[in-house]
């Protein structure tokens, strides 16, 4: 089944059981509801408008409004408009630099959202830069605080911490210093230290009673609420939560409405309350569909999975999961098609400041010639530009030689690299055929030894039972034979594989294997086989490489991941063996990131098993690794 049918049928399973329902039928009520944020008079007036300064302010205006409703596209979208036109309208702005600040930081907003964390510290910095303390205070202290979110967001505490509190040391804008303030309890509240973060929510609850801004009053609420429901106070956190999301919703901030829905599902089941959680989580996953918010919709499954696997139902955890690395890989699609679209407007934009300098240079040269012109009228000029002209020309035509030089060793660099790739190919492809006419040749030693001996001995115990003669003698004899041949026989299956895979599953090997590294290490590692049955009937040589593959992936992980957790998830369906395994580890860049020895290994073990390996990481995110190999 694909993912939108899941999608499709998930939808109407939920919507006929709270039709039903007289209970639930506030959660009946969402599901039609589409983001709507911005009014169309603002697009009316955007289009109307002739006037630069005011087209750049309700520009301004827009991304604002799509900042506290948490939709991200349309927050980068703005920003770049709003940049564009400023740029293109220069001349028309008084107070140039104040706009294009406020361009970078909603740029900076909209990429932080979006999971690009070095673009969005690239914007943030550029507002520093334009933005003094001494005329833009506001703008300069904005960026400040969206520079430390970055930290806060990437767990840099120990960056993120000073610039919050030098803020709220020096600020004397209300609402930034609430701001700083609800930032820095953040900062203590990832930090684990519930204490301090629950004193600075109150001061800024406090706070916000004079000065009016909801969505920081929604944000601190759900901390709130969050420390309650780590210190078992689950009664008080459902009031938090279920207040936020009513006001979140009506207020169009649907990333804190999914976010309380979320907590509001984790209550209900710390409550008991398995169903109402599913149903609440379920809704939110609906609206983040109709939404369009991938980023969403993956933190929903994320916690409904956690809520199966505590349930120990892995099968709908497994599907759960899959949907999971669905999601993932969609949300890392549209962050690399970001990524390429901004570098090819990068390009697009050096390209054209490279033709204004050619345009710059042909105006000098012209000038140059002029001057030059002139000056050759003075006699005492004529000698020395003799001497000087051939010079330069030796000099250029010595850069040009060295230019030349430099670019043929780059070419003769790759082509280097590539013979060096080309023999590693090669010597791999050697490996494999090696060890497969290894096997060849093992095959074939084992066929002579079972004809040649084996085989004469049972032809020779048929000859003498066809002539017997003296019973004892003879007696003797075939026991003799027979007793060599049941020796031959053991020694030949011996050789063939390994006691400790023919007499055990494999399900109970890989427990002892990790049980043991877990008694060894500070790592929590989970092993879920499913169906177990159906697992242990796989074939001995399976056995050993799925075996010396789960090996090889927690060493990587202990040796590399940085990770507290690791789970294993290891199903059978039908004629496919599927592997999955997930670390909350400090991940990797895939496209930065070269493939170590160990991933090698498993490369070519899959191979000769047909199998296919998918890696999904980011950095700071975790490491989840997809393995499928086909069964009989």
């Amino acid at each position: 089944m694909g993912v939108s049918t899941k999608r499709i049928l998930l939808v109407c399973i939920l919507l006929s059981f709270l039709a039903n329902s007289q209970e639930k039928k506030d959660w009946y009520s969402f599901f039609g509801k589409i983001p709507n944020t911005v009014s169309k008079h603002y697009y009316q007036k955007l289009k109307n408008s002739e006037n630069p300064l005011d087209k750049a302010r309700i520009m301004d205006t827009i991304a604002t409004i799509h900042i506290q409703s948490g939709n991200t596209d349309s927050i980068i979208y703005y920003g770049n408009l709003l940049q564009e036109h400023i740029l293109s309208e220069k001349s028309a702005f008084e107070e140039f630099n104040i706009y294009l600040s406020k361009s970078y930081h909603i740029l900076g907003k909209g990429k932080l959202q979006k999971g690009l964390f070095d673009d969005a510290m690239k914007h943030h910095l550029d507002g520093i830069e334009i933005s003094p303390i001494s005329n833009m205070e506001r703008m300069h202290y904005s960026h400040q605080l969206g520079l430390g979110t970055v930290y806060l967001y990437q767990k840099e505490y120990d960056k993120a911490q000073p610039i919050f509190e030098n803020c709220i040391n020096n600020t004397k804008d209300t609402s930034l210093l609430l701001l700083a303030n609800k930032l820095l309890a953040d900062t203590f509240f990832f930090k684990n230290e519930f204490s301090e973060a629950k004193s600075i929510y109150l001061e800024v609850l406090e706070g916000l009673k004079l000065y009016e801004n909801n969505k920081i009053r929604l944000q601190t609420q759900l901390k709130l609420g969050r420390i309650d429901l780590f210190e078992k106070n689950l009664s008080h956190a459902l009031t938090y939560f279920s207040s936020v999301k009513d006001i979140a919703l009506e207020s169009k901030f649907y990333d804190l409405y999914i976010d309380a829905v979320i907590q509001m599902g984790i209550v209900y089941y710390n409550q008991g309350y398995t169903q109402d959680a599913e149903i609440i989580l379920s809704s939110a996953y609906v609206n983040t569909v109709q939404w369009n918010k991938l980023e969403l919709q993956r933190d929903v499954i994320n916690v409904l999975r956690n809520l199966k696997v505590a349930d120990n139902d892995y099968e709908n955890a497994y599907n759960l999961m899959t949907q999971y690395l669905s999601v993932s890989n969609q949300i890392l699609k549209d962050q690399n098609k970001a990524i390429v679209k901004e570098m090819e407007v990068k390009y697009q934009t050096l390209e054209k400041e490279k033709e204004i300098l050619a345009l710059k240079e042909e105006q000098l040269l012209k000038e140059s010639e002029i001057e030059r012109q002139r000056t050759i009228k003075k006699a005492f000029l004529i000698g020395f530009l003799i001497v000087l002209l051939p010079v330069i020309a030796l000099l250029f035509v010595y850069f040009q030689k060295l230019k030349t030089q430099i670019a043929l060793n780059k070419s003769q660099e790759e082509v280097n690299s590539q013979r060096v790739h080309a023999l590693m190919i090669d010597q791999e492809l050697n490996l494999i055929n090696a060890t497969m006419e290894g096997q060849n040749n093992e095959r074939k030693r084992l066929a002579r030894e079972l004809h040649d001996s084996i085989g004469g001995n049972l032809a020779s115990i048929k000859l003498q039972l066809s002539g017997v003669d003296d019973q004892e003698s003879f007696q003797s004899k075939i026991i003799k034979q027979i007793d060599e041949t049941y020796h031959q026989v053991r020694d030949i299956s011996h050789n063939l594989a390994s006691k400790k895979f023919q007499d055990n599953g494999v399900s109970s090997l890989i427990k002892e294997y990790v049980n043991n590294i877990e008694n060894g290490s500070n790592q929590k590692i989970s092993f879920n086989p499913y169906p177990e049955e159906k697992i242990n009937e796989i074939e001995s040589p399976l056995k050993e490489e799925l075996f010396k593959i789960i090996q090889e992936l927690l060493t990587n992980t202990l040796k590399h991941a940085q990770a507290d957790q690791v789970d294993i998830y290891l199903n059978r369906y039908q004629t496919i063996l599927q592997l999955l395994f997930e670390d909350n580890g400090v991940g990797f860049d895939t496209s930065k990131t070269r493939e170590g020895i160990g991933f090698e290994n498993i490369r070519n073990r899959l191979k000769l098993l047909s199998g296919s390996l998918m890696i999904d990481s980011t950095i700071d995110r975790g490491t989840v690794i997809n393995i499928e190999i086909p069964v009989s």
